[in-house]
């Protein structure tokens, strides 16, 4: 009887630790569960949309139709009628904003998350990365110049002409020609350069147009008789 008492009594306090062991382990686990549903920390970017100067001509739609893309495509977002967005589910780190229209162009903005939840945005410029130019946050971004699918053909302009070197070899030594003797006042310069003494041609280069025809026609050039010199000839000693 006394063993049957002992087998009781250690079974019911085996059954109470048990119980007892249960509620502990349960609570560990509800309390892992939170933790691992939270993950890392997600944050939202926002701005606004600079108004665009009444002169350039956009779509009706204008600031709908601009599209946001985070990191190539990663997270993208939308720009309401007012002109406000908000990309949301974003990471801590460095990511690359861009904005993407039809019609006009924006500069590509980088925008830095730290782990604390605090944001810093500056200009991107693939040229110069080391170049930093910060930008407040929330972004403002400014619409840019408007993008030019075609170019203007090219104009006949009176300066490409004139500015041709062929013409400027042609005019600028006839203007000088004509303009250097009323420039000069001096009667004696003018009396110098009338007395310049230009060379002569050679008598002896046969003519170029007796050249041509003995070539057209396969005759030989008529040889030209030498003029007698004046005075005679010298005599010998």
């Amino acid at each position: 009887m006394s063993k049957m008492l002992n087998k009781f009594v250690i079974i019911l306090m085996v059954s109470t630790l048990a119980s007892n062991a249960l509620p502990v382990e349960h609570s560990k686990q509800v309390a892992a569960a939170p933790a691992a549903a939270t993950g890392p920390a997600l944050y939202s970017i926002e701005g606004r949309i600079h108004p665009l100067n009444p002169a350039v001509s956009v779509p009706e739609r204008w600031p709908a139709d601009i599209s946001l893309a985070l990191n190539g495509g990663e997270y993208l977002g939308f720009v309401q009628a007012d002109g406000s967005f908000r990309i949301s589910g974003v990471p801590s780190g460095s990511h690359v904003l861009y904005v993407h229209h039809a019609d006009i162009f924006f500069p590509p903005v980088r925008v830095d998350i730290t782990h604390n939840g605090k944001f810093r945005a500056r200009k991107l410029s693939h040229l110069r990365p080391s170049q930093v130019v910060k930008l407040p946050y929330p972004l403002m971004l400014e619409p840019g110049m408007p993008r030019s699918y075609f170019r203007i053909r090219e104009q006949w302009n009176i300066l490409d002409y004139m500015l041709n070197p062929m013409v400027l070899l042609m005019v600028v030594p006839l203007i000088l020609m004509l303009l250097l003797p009323r420039l000069i006042n001096d009667p004696e310069t003018k009396r110098e350069i009338e007395n310049i003494q230009f060379p002569k041609i050679p008598t002896g280069v046969p003519d170029l147009s007796d050249m041509l025809t003995s070539l057209l026609s396969g005759k030989r050039p008529v040889e030209k008789e030498k003029k007698p010199i004046k005075g005679g000839a010298r005599r010998r000693n």
